[in-house]
């Protein structure tokens, strides 16, 4: 994949993940953020796509990374996580795949469509995995940062 191309995926992930922020009804001063997830969760899959052939896997990655993006912004800004979660994910959503799936199923050329369907589902579970696994380290952070804070301010704990 040539720089150029690079370049045009990150524009247009970058801008869908805008235009999608704003259907979800992401507030205003809440979209910069948001739309900085969704660059670099689409960064890290390109990065990762250059490695890996393995689409799952790239998803998967890619959606950790925004999963856990998600989870420290939610933390910093204090309001709920899916609302970094989802533009995140946004550019990694397989939206031509699941057109083709849909398009050969209705034109009956299921060989097709099951082989775009398979590709939709692997892309899926790839992008829930990597959301669950973000979602899941963070909370194993939380609760071992918890249990060494109240390890050394036992008094603390207790009221």
């Amino acid at each position: 994949m040539s720089a150029r191309e690079i370049v045009i995926r990150l524009v247009f992930s970058t801008v869908s993940t805008v235009g999608l922020s704003i259907l979800f009804y992401i507030r205003p001063r809440r979209l910069p953020l948001a739309t900085l997830g969704g660059f670099l969760t689409y960064a890290v899959y390109l990065l990762v796509h250059t490695v890996l052939a393995s689409e799952f896997v790239c998803n998967m990655l890619a959606s950790l990374a925004g999963a856990l993006y998600a989870e420290l912004l939610a933390r910093r800004t204090r309001v709920p996580v899916t609302v970094y979660t989802i533009p995140c994910v946004i550019p990694l959503v397989p939206g031509s795949v699941l057109y083709r799936t849909m398009s050969s199923l209705v034109q009956s050329r299921l060989s097709d469509a099951v082989t775009y369907g398979l590709n939709t589902v692997t892309v899926a579970l790839g992008i829930a995995s990597g959301i669950v696994a973000g979602s899941v380290l963070a909370i194993l952070y939380r609760s071992l940062r918890e249990r060494l804070r109240n390890r050394r301010h036992p008094a603390e704990s207790k009221s």
